[in-house]
């Protein structure tokens, strides 16, 4: 029992400090309010970046992915669309509500080109490099 409640209190201390974070890091209400976050993977190829998130029970229609100037923006929402109440539940681990997540683009990143699909429930973000620009010989010349 003792266990129990030392687990419970650190999920709500934890809770509590995320919070605190989000306010204090200028995140917008709706995203300090978000009740989950998506899980993502970045990797990076020889001509792109690749991020995943998992958005699993996310609709197309509920997913939006835009850049402003130099920030990559997710987000999306997993609504509640049961006919079972929550009274009924033995168990529910699942999460629900509106997420935002942002990444900050650095500048060898290719944001006019930046493409995304939505596959069984995995989000994929194709985010191309940057043309490299090789070394240029300069000539001098003499007066």
């Amino acid at each position: 029992m003792k266990q129990h409640r030392l687990l419970s209190d650190l999920a709500a201390l934890e809770q509590q400090l995320t919070q605190m974070v989000k306010g204090v890091s200028g995140f917008s209400v709706e995203q300090a309010h978000a009740t989950w976050s998506p899980s993502v993977d970045i990797y990076e190829t020889p001509t792109s970046f690749v991020l995943t998130a998992e958005v699993p029970g996310v609709s197309l229609a509920e997913l939006d992915v835009k850049v402003v100037d130099d920030t990559l923006i997710l987000r999306g929402e997993r609504r509640w669309e049961r006919d079972v109440h929550g009274e009924n539940f033995h168990r529910l681990e699942s999460a629900y509500g509106k997420f935002e997540r942002t990444f900050k683009l650095s500048q060898r990143i290719d944001a006019e080109h930046i493409t995304a699909e939505l596959q069984r429930g995995l989000l994929k973000v194709v985010l191309p490099k940057r043309a490299e620009k090789g070394a240029r010989q300069i000539e001098i010349t003499t007066e």
